[in-house]
C-alpha cells in the first residue's frame, strides 16, 4: 500500500522549480500548456522571453503558468509571436500590457494582427477540414512593437539565439533559433502521438513551409519545440517531411 501511494504522490509532482536566470548562452526552454492544445514557451536566459500567448480568452492561464514558473509578468524582457494566429497571437494584447514588454512579430502578418483575425485557413488534409471552424475565432487585436522581415540577434534581450523568418505556414511566421540547438517553431510542424513529427493541419503554403526544416537542421538544431504536442527531434522532422509532396 506504501509504495502505491508513493507512486500515486510522485506522478502527481508535476511542478518544476522556478525558473532562474541562467547564462546567455545555456538558455533553458521550458513549455506552458496554455489551454485547447496549445503551447507557448519561456526562455530563460539572463531575463525571460516568452514565446506565444495562447488564445485570447485564456490570458489568465498564461499569467497563472507565469507564475508557476516563478516569473512575474514585468519581468519578461521580450514577447515573441512565432505567427499570427489567434491560438498564438490573442493573449499579446493583454500580456503587452501587463508586462511593457515588447511584442514582436514578422512582417508579413502584421495586418492579421491588426485585424484580430486570421488569414482565411488552408487546410493539408481532412483532419484540418474537420477543425478549420474550431481554429478560426477572433482574437484581441495587437500591434507589434517590433516587425521583422529579416533576422533579428536576441542577444539584448539575454539570450544567445536569433528570430528566424520561415514564411509558409502564414506569410510572417518565424522561428526561435537558440545556441543550444533548440528550436522554438511554431506551427512550422507539430507533434504526434510519441512526439512524431506531423505535418501541420492548416499552412498557407505548405512547400514553402516544409522548405525551411532542412536547413535549420543543416544549422545545428537538434529539437523542435512545437505549438501544439511535442517537442520533435529535428532530424526526424526532417526525415519524415521534408521534400514530402504537399496537398494542392
Amino acid at each position: 500500500m506504501r509504495a502505491a501511494l508513493l507512486v500515486v504522490a510522485v506522478a502527481g509532482c508535476t511542478h518544476l522549480p522556478p525558473l532562474a536566470p541562467r547564462s546567455p548562452s545555456q538558455p533553458e526552454v521550458r513549455q506552458l500548456d496554455v489551454g485547447r492544445g496549445t503551447n507557448a514557451f519561456v526562455v530563460m536566459g539572463a531575463r525571460p522571453i516568452l514565446v506565444d500567448t495562447g488564445w485570447g480568452d485564456l490570458t489568465p492561464k498564461v499569467e497563472r503558468a507565469l507564475r508557476d514558473n516563478g516569473i512575474a509578468p514585468d519581468q519578461l524582457a521580450l514577447i515573441v509571436l512565432t505567427h499570427g494566429h489567434g491560438d498564438h497571437a490573442g493573449g499579446a494584447a493583454r500580456l503587452h500590457q501587463l508586462s511593457g514588454a515588447p511584442v514582436v512579430a514578422g512582417r508579413g502578418d502584421v495586418t492579421m494582427l491588426q485585424a484580430g483575425h486570421n488569414r482565411p485557413l488552408r487546410p493539408t488534409g481532412f483532419l484540418g477540414k474537420l477543425l478549420r471552424s474550431y481554429s478560426d475565432r477572433p482574437f484581441p487585436p495587437v500591434t507589434p512593437d517590433i516587425t521583422i522581415d529579416g533576422e533579428l540577434d536576441l542577444a539584448p534581450y539575454g539570450v544567445a539565439g536569433k528570430l528566424v523568418p520561415v514564411p509558409g505556414h502564414t506569410p510572417g511566421s518565424l522561428v526561435v533559433v537558440l545556441a543550444t540547438g533548440d528550436v522554438i517553431a511554431g506551427d512550422l510542424l507539430r507533434g504526434g502521438i510519441g512526439h512524431s513529427p506531423q505535418r501541420h493541419l492548416f499552412h498557407d503554403d505548405c512547400r514553402a513551409d516544409e522548405a525551411h526544416i532542412a536547413p535549420l537542421v543543416e544549422a545545428g538544431g537538434r529539437r523542435f519545440y512545437v505549438g501544439h504536442g511535442g517537442p520533435v527531434d529535428a532530424q526526424a522532422a526532417r526525415k519524415a517531411l521534408h521534400g514530402q509532396g504537399c496537398p494542392e
